[in-house]
């Protein structure tokens, strides 16, 4: 092997075609890793290399260039941006931005984020990913663990899509005519968040990552996914047969959400395609409409300090708190006092 080029077990310290230098891996795949690396001028940056033992599969090495024109040509707050693309030596490389933040599922190990600040990630996400159907994008691997939410200086949060290897252009206008990598009948993609269409390894549309997405907002809303299975074909089974479950009676706080917002999952997640919203744009459209806030805290439970008194005198509590007790005090001392005036009569 030559010594130049990076391998698998000891990539750090190498430096990708005269300008990258990898200082550290931020995470790996199923087709390539990623590193943090440095250029001369300081500048830190991430790279993606494909997986040395996959650089003789042709399939793969043109998913991994796929990815690469997807990225540059999908310019959006909330995608992922690249800097660069190239080869070194037989290794095709990606160099993005150098995000600094967590993965919507690293977010959500503890259970359920807060209503609010869940609708409005899944909104920003939603949005990246309607510019890209726009463009005739689809991105087929929808997930939490694809959606990365950085802080930018003022605080506010950025949540990004990452991870087109699984791309697919349906704009041959605009991306060209290329090599169709996906035979009918094969399945890909992560089980939990795949269509039904996607479990029978039938053709995908946009209407397919629309349901991938209806699974991240369960996932965001609840803590869990809609079918909690152990393995494959039980999980590809639940997607093909089984309803889905209510955002409200997922959590179990007394959280209820808008029923806008039960609808548009009900519809993202439609059995049947054609039961979809037609492409992320429409979804988009419809979340947009959903009423502010989106979810209700649950009612207070035991006794209010208002139904005390009214109990500890053998009275009924009052309906609408003190206010009803209130007037029941008045109800009793107006009763004192008539049957007082009525006995001072009867001595007269």
């Amino acid at each position: 092997m030559d010594p130049s080029r990076p391998s698998p077990k000891t990539p750090l310290g190498q430096v990708i075609d005269g300008r990258y230098q990898l200082m550290g891996l931020l995470g790996e795949g199923g087709m390539g890793a990623v590193y943090r690396a440095q250029m001369a001028d300081g500048q830190q940056v991430a790279v993606k290399l494909l997986h040395e033992e996959l650089e003789g599969e042709p399939a793969l090495r043109e998913r991994f260039e796929r990815e690469a024109r997807a990225l540059f040509g999908l310019e959006h707050p909330n995608i992922l941006r690249v800097f660069d693309f190239g080869v070194y030596g037989d290794k095709p490389y990606l160099v993005m931005e150098l995000l600094q933040g967590q993965s919507l599922d690293e977010l959500t190990l503890d259970g359920p984020l807060a209503p609010g600040r869940a609708f409005e990630l899944f909104g920003q996400a939603l949005q990246g990913l309607a510019h890209a159907h726009a463009q005739g994008v689809l991105h087929r691997d929808l997930k939490t663990e694809n959606i990365f939410v950085s802080r930018l200086p003022d605080g506010r949060e950025v949540a990004k899509l990452l991870d087109f290897g699984l791309v697919k252009f349906v704009d041959d206008d605009r991306w060209g005519q290329s090599r169709k990598l996906t035979v009918q009948g094969s399945v890909f993609g992560t089980p939990a968040y795949m269509p039904p269409e996607q479990c029978a390894g039938a053709p995908t549309d946009a209407r397919s990552d629309v349901y991938s997405m209806g699974v991240i907002l369960f996932e965001l809303m609840t803590g869990l996914w809609p079918f909690m299975e152990e393995d494959r074909m039980a999980m590809f089974q639940a997607h093909l047969t089984r309803p889905v479950p209510r955002l409200d009676v997922s959590r179990d706080d007394g959280v209820r959400f808008r029923e806008e917002l039960e609808a548009i999952l009900q519809r993202a997640m439609a059995k049947l395609g054609k039961d979809r919203f037609a492409n992320a744009v429409e979804m988009l459209e419809a979340l947009k409409a959903v009423p502010r806030p989106i979810a209700s805290a649950p009612a207070p439970t035991g006794p209010q300090p208002a139904a005390l008194a009214p109990r500890a005198a053998g009275l009924p509590a009052p309906e609408w708190g003190s206010g009803g007790g209130t007037a029941l005090l008045l109800v009793a001392a107006l009763v004192v006092v008539l049957g007082l005036g009525l006995a001072a009569f009867l001595l007269l």
